[in-house]
């Protein structure tokens, strides 16, 4: 989607052309012989006031990008800013969650570890599913990765009155769930089985602890539906390894370290860990293209790692190698 007309920056010509213009209309009103003078002096670039005028155009272009920028930071397409994410997801009620807590108890004390913007907007985007309970694919997503949010709900009926009740988690626990898929194995059954990926292990393997807290969570009455058999399963890693060679042949434009290449793959793989994921030969060697290699050789995976609805990809090993040849 291309920037909206209305947050578009005039080129710098038309907008010179037409602040100078309206310089020279406003003496004009008052003196004419002054708005002659004026308009010969922004003529001639080497006169100190028409670079004054150009240098304050260039500001004033920065100021409308800037604006422009922050503009954007509202809508969901545009948004990057950590502090508007979090704005934007406060429309649905979202919190950043914490992925890891901080532990004070060793030196230097370790930060928590908080929820990603690009996993916050994943939840955004899954939010409209919160306003009904699971029963739909998205809907189980959202809740699963949106853990012990949801505030407890009774109503209680009286003679002359009707009392709804709301009670809040008092305490915010880590939520360790990275993805999670649901599918009905066997057509009209009511039997759902829920995978879910955790951060817990490298190879996304739930603990039993948390797999007991996602289905005590989804089995809840305002939020299971009533027809609904729901197992919460660990997801099942499919291991791969990946090994590639790399030429600069010799130019030092194309001069990329082993490390940097190894940080590109890692990011790569990391963000393509997830239920049904797929790695793709073609993307991955793009991706170590990218770095500015001449040619790359890629070994393993020898096929790209396609997984089912309930597996994910897990990479054991990133080796590369790179070459001057």
């Amino acid at each position: 989607m291309s920037v909206p007309q209305a947050f578009t920056i005039p080129n710098f010509e038309d907008l010179f052309a037409e602040f100078k213009q309206a310089a020279v209309d406003y003496v004009a009103q008052t003196d004419s012989d002054k708005a002659a003078s004026l308009e010969q002096a922004f003529a001639n670039e080497s006169e100190l006031l028409s670079q004054v005028m150009a240098s304050s155009m260039i500001k004033h272009q920065a100021m409308l990008r800037e604006q422009n920028y922050w503009a954007l930071q509202m809508f969901r397409k545009f948004v990057t800013e950590a502090d508007m994410v979090d704005l934007l997801a406060l429309q649905y009620g979202l919190n950043r969650q914490t992925v890891k807590e901080a532990d004070d108890s060793v030196f230097p004390p370790v930060e928590a570890e908080m929820e990603s913007n690009e996993d916050l907007l994943r939840r955004f985007d899954l939010a409209p599913y919160q306003f009904h309970t699971t029963g739909t694919r998205q809907g189980y997503k959202f809740h699963a990765l949106t853990l012990d949010a949801r505030p407890y709900i009774t109503i209680e009926s009286e003679e002359a009155a009707v009392t709804m009740r709301f009670e809040f988690p008092t305490e915010q626990q880590p939520v360790p769930v990275k993805d999670a898929a649901a599918r009905m194995l066997s057509a009209n059954t009511g039997k759902v089985e829920v995978a879910i990926l955790s951060r817990e292990n490298p190879d996304g393997t739930a603990s039993d602890e948390l797999l007991e807290r996602v289905s005590n969570y989804l089995n809840r009455d305002d939020i299971a539906q009533e027809s609904d058999d729901i197992t919460v399963k660990s997801v099942t890693p499919k291991p791969y390894t990946i090994n590639a060679v790399c030429y600069t042949d010799g130019d030092p434009n194309n001069d990329v370290s082993e490390e940097d290449a190894v940080a590109a793959v890692q990011a790569f793989v990391d963000s393509e860990q997830k239920l049904e994921g797929r790695i793709d030969r073609l993307e991955l060697g793009h991706v170590i293209y990218e770095l500015g290699y001449s040619r790359v050789e890629l070994t393993s995976p020898a096929a790209d790692v396609v997984c089912e609805w309930d597996e994910a990809p897990y990479c054991t090993e990133v080796t590369i190698n790179v070459k001057a040849e």
